[in-house]
This record gives structure tokens, sequence and C-alpha cells, in this order.
């Protein structure tokens, strides 16, 4: 500090401001503002000379007259703002125009900001000012945003390469079960406990299989491969793989459609749906309760229902429980929560199959969760 006097330099100090007037003098004398206010000005006396100017120039801010011959000052902001991030760059038109309307059309061809000629100096560096301010914060917001957005896609990929790698040694995991439950000197005590272990292990299986699915799907949809699946035989090995579970919990399932009925749908992604609503159906439902699944031809496919006898779903809640992370919490009978994407889950297996999945009242007690996949069109 030697004493002498500090001087600050605005932000908006040496920015490039385009002036596009049709008029010398008027060009001459806005130049003359600007750069006593301290701006780097360029000029072009009509339209086109501008629109050719703005990829050399990369302007901070443009002053637009609005009439002028050929191309007017209409036209010329409409073909900015149609250009890759023209909605980005400022826009103050200028006008001698007096007509009522001038003003409002200046806005539908999306300009920023108005000014009747003749124009003052000290109006005209304060609303430039203020636009420039307004430009370096929109900057600011979408660096912003887009940190966030990176942030997050980020967070995404280092979530499905965890829930990937997860994969492995859980698969390891239940083929060691697998091997120690087809062992003959397993006494019945150890073999419910390992029943129990290997439940647990397929329900965390699904559970690894929903989250990569649904990451997937939300970047390039679910890729089906439909195969005809006689339902009658299908339905059965399905309740077979969560019996040990049920019978730990005393609850009785059971299932009922016509001998004939068949679906066309992808057979991997349709069971894991129907076991994921079985799960559901175990872990909020009493001991002492049953789950039947029914399936039926409906107006144009097939109607699947899973009716349990838990403590229901409240109805203001129904439309939000396929919502990716929402859960019930588990109050009474033991119950507990979930991810909150195993439903979310079965909504885009539904959507996959131009189908659709909801939830209902199952009166006396408990819910009934209806999918409709659509027979396919030949």
């Amino acid at each position: 500090m030697n004493g002498e006097p500090m001087t600050y330099r605005r932000a908006d100090h040496g920015a490039r401001i385009l002036v596009v007037d049709d008029d010398p003098l008027a060009r001459r004398s806005i130049r003359a503002m600007l750069e006593r206010g301290h701006y780097n000005v360029e000029a072009a006396e009509g339209g086109l000379e501008a629109l050719a100017l703005l990829a050399t120039y990369n302007p901070d801010l443009l002053l637009l007259d609005i009439q002028m011959p050929g191309m007017d000052g209409l036209e010329v902001c409409r073909r900015v703002r149609a250009l890759p991030d023209g909605d980005l760059l400022p826009i103050l038109f200028l006008t001698g125009d007096e007509s009522p309307d001038i003003h409002a059309q200046a806005f539908q061809a999306k300009g920023d900001d108005f000014l009747r000629k003749p124009v003052l100096s000290g109006e005209l560096i304060v609303r430039i000012r203020s636009l420039m301010r307004l430009k370096r914060l929109q900057a600011e917001v979408m660096a912003e945003r887009d940190n966030l957005m990176d942030l997050q896609k980020q967070r995404e990929q280092l979530f499905e390469f965890i829930v990937h790698d997860l994969k492995n040694p859980l698969s390891a995991i239940q083929m060691g079960l697998e091997i120690l439950d087809a062992r003959d000197e397993a006494n019945p005590g150890s073999r419910t406990q390992l029943h129990r272990l290997r439940d647990t292990a397929r329900s965390m299986g699904r559970m690894i299989e929903n989250i990569l699915d649904i990451g997937r799907a939300e970047q390039v949809g679910l890729e089906l491969h439909r195969t005809c699946i006689p339902l009658t035989s299908w339905l059965p090995t399905l309740l077979k793989e969560v019996e040990s579970q049920a019978h730990h919990r005393n609850h009785h399932l059971s299932w009922d459609c016509p001998a004939d009925l068949e679906v066309e749908a992808d057979q991997e992604f349709l069971g894991r749906l129907v076991l994921n609503l079985l799960d559901n159906a175990l872990k909020y439902s009493p001991s002492g309760s049953s789950t039947r699944i029914e399936a039926r031809l409906a107006e144009k496919g097939v109607r699947f229902e899973v009716r349990d006898q838990g403590r229901g779903i409240p109805e203001h809640l129904r439309g939000q429980i396929f919502e990716k992370f929402v859960r019930l919490e588990g109050k009474g009978h033991g119950t507990r929560s979930g991810s909150g994407l195993g439903l979310a889950f079965c909504q885009l297996v539904a959507e996959a199959h131009q189908g659709r999945i909801w939830v209902e009242e199952n009166p006396p007690q408990g819910s009934v969760f209806v999918l409709e996949i659509p027979a396919l069109t030949t």
C-alpha cells in the first residue's frame, strides 16, 4: 500500500458488444457511448452482416435496431435464438418506431430488453450492466447444474459398479449354500437354517438384478426376450422359490388359472416381477395369513393378481409406491421395510411389456397387486 487510491474494475469491463444499426450516425453515437463505458465494440449495418460476425466476434451482448432494410431486427433476433446456445446471448432492442405493439413484437421475438430512440447514455449503460449481470448469473447457475448432473452421473456409475461387483461373491455364497443343502448328513435343524440363508441370498440376488436393470432401463430401456409361457406349469415353480420362506412364516401360498392359459412375455423379467410381489406379501403379512396368485384372460391380454392379507396400502400412497426409494415402514407383525426398488422394477417391467401395474384394496384386509399384459398384435 503506497498511498495510491485503489481502483476497482467492473465485472463487465471490456465486454464485447455488437451494435447493429443501418444508420451510420446512430452507430457512431452508440459506439462512442459504449467505448466511454469501457466496452469493446463492433458494429454492423444490417442483419446479414451481423449474423456473419457472430461466429468470429463472439459478442457478450447484441444491441439491435428493429427497423432495418432487408432483414429487420426482429428477424435477426429470431435467427440468433435458433442458433446453438443462441438463447444465452443477451439482446437489447433499440428503435425509433412509435407503434404501440412494437414492444410486444420485440419480446415475442425473444428479446431481453427494449429502449426507444433517442437513447440516453446513462440509461443505456445501466440496461447493459443489468443484462450482463443476468447473463453472468445464468452462466453460474448452468455451470452449477452441469456440475451437479456430472456428480449425479458419477454417483450412479459408482453405485452400479459396486452393485455389479457384489454379484460374484453372492453367486459363490449361493453355490456354497446349495452344495451344503444337498449333503445327506445335514440334520433337520441345519437344513432349516440353510433354507433361510438360501432364501435370503436369492432375495439379495433379485435386489441386485433389480438395481442394475433399473439403471439400464433409465438409460436405454429394458430389452425383452418374449417367449410363450404356459402359466399352469410356470406359476408353481415361482411359488416353489419362496416356499421355505413362507413355511418359516407360517404363510400359505396358492395359485389359480385356466388350464390352457399362456402369456407372451420375457420369462426372466416377469418371474422377478411376480417374485418381488410375493416377497412383499411375505414381508408385510402376519403369521398364519395367505397369499394367492390368480391369472386369467383380460379384455386384451392376461391379468395377474397377487392377493395378500397384510396391512394394506393407504389409498394416498398407492400411486407413489412404484416410485424409486419409496418405502412403507413396517409396524407390527414383524414386518420390515425394503429397499424401495422392488416395486419400481415391477413398474418398469410392466411398461416394457406395454402393460400396467397398480394396487387395490383386498377386503377385509390386505392388498391386491394387479398386472395386465396385453397380447402381442400380429
